[in-house]
C-alpha cells in the first residue's frame, strides 16, 4: 500500500532528542507527524542502546507508530510486525534486542493487530511452542505478554497459567513480570499464588506507564491481589487482608 508522506522528516539525532525528553510521555503525539517507513529504522537501533530509559523509550515510541499507522494502513502496520517476527529469526543474523516489548507495545496499542498476532506473543513464552530460549529475550516477551494483557485482558485470558508458572521464577524480574501480568488475568484460583509474594522484597526495576519504576516483587503481588479480589468481587477472600 502507498504511504502518506507527512511533511516533517526526522533524523537520529533528532529520535535521541525526543526519547531523552523529560515530556517523552506528554509528547507522545508528536511521533505522528513523522512518516513510520523514514523513522522505523532508526529507531529500532535505540532497542540496543546502553541508556535504560532510552531504550525503553524507543519501544514505546516504535510500538506507537505501528499502532498509529494501523490505524489508516493496517497493511502496511502488518509489515512492520512481521518485520519484528522477523528479526527474532535466527535467520535475520542478528540477537532481535527489544523486538519482543515492540512487539507488545505496538499490541497492546491497537485492538486489530493484537487479535492478529496476540497469540504469538504467547508462544514466545511457552517451552512448547515459539519459545525464546535467551533469558534476555525470553524476559521481553514476558514483559510484552503483561503490557499486552494490560490493555486487551479477555483476549489472552489463558495466560493466567502461564504467569503462575513464571511466578516461581528464580529470577526476582520474572516474578514481577509474571505477577504484573496476573493483575490484568489472575482469576480467584491465582489468589493463592499471588499472596504467596506478598512477602518476597526482592528489589525490580519495571517500565510501566512509560516511566522506570524501583520497586519489589512484594508491591506488585500486592497491585496483583487487590485487582484479582476487585475483579473477582472477592473482598471477603482469606487474602483480603494482605
Amino acid at each position: 500500500m502507498i504511504e502518506k508522506e507527512p511533511s516533517r522528516r526526522v533524523g537520529k539525532r533528532q529520535i535521541e532528542s525526543l526519547l531523552a525528553s523529560p515530556d517523552f510521555s506528554k509528547n507522545l503525539e508528536v511521533w505522528r507527524s513523522f512518516s513510520p517507513r523514514r523513522v522505523i529504522n532508526p529507531l529500532l537501533s535505540f532497542l540496543c542502546s546502553t541508556d535504560e530509559m532510552l531504550r525503553w523509550h524507543a519501544v514505546t515510541a516504535a510500538g506507537f507508530i505501528t499502532a498509529t499507522l494501523a490505524e489508516d494502513d493496517l497493511e502496511s502496520a502488518r509489515v512492520i510486525v512481521r518485520r519484528f517476527l522477523w528479526l527474532l529469526n535466527d535467520e535475520s543474523g542478528g540477537i532481535g534486542w527489544g523486538i519482543p516489548e515492540a512487539m507488545g507495545e505496538a499490541l497492546a496499542r491497537s485492538p486489530g493487530l493484537a487479535q492478529e498476532y496476540g497469540r504469538l506473543v504467547l508462544s514466545f513464552v511457552r517451552q512448547d511452542e515459539n519459545y525464546l530460549e535467551h533469558e534476555p529475550l525470553l524476559a521481553g516477551a514476558l514483559w510484552a505478554l503483561a503490557r499486552l494483557v494490560q490493555a486487551h485482558p479477555k483476549l489472552l485470558s489463558a495466560s493466567a497459567q502461564d504467569f503462575v508458572v513464571y511466578a516461581r521464577h528464580p529470577r526476582a524480574l520474572f516474578r514481577a513480570l509474571a505477577l504484573w501480568g496476573l493483575r490484568a488475568v489472575g482469576n480467584a484460583s491465582c489468589l493463592g499464588v499471588v499472596a504467596s509474594f506478598t512477602g518476597d522484597a526482592a528489589p525490580v526495576r519495571l517500565y510501566r506507564h512509560e516511566t522506570l519504576e524501583d520497586t519489589s516483587v512484594a508491591d506488585v503481588a500486592r497491585e496483583a491481589l487487590a485487582a484479582i479480589r476487585a475483579r473477582e468481587n472477592l473482598t471477603n477472600s482469606p487474602w483480603a487482608g494482605e
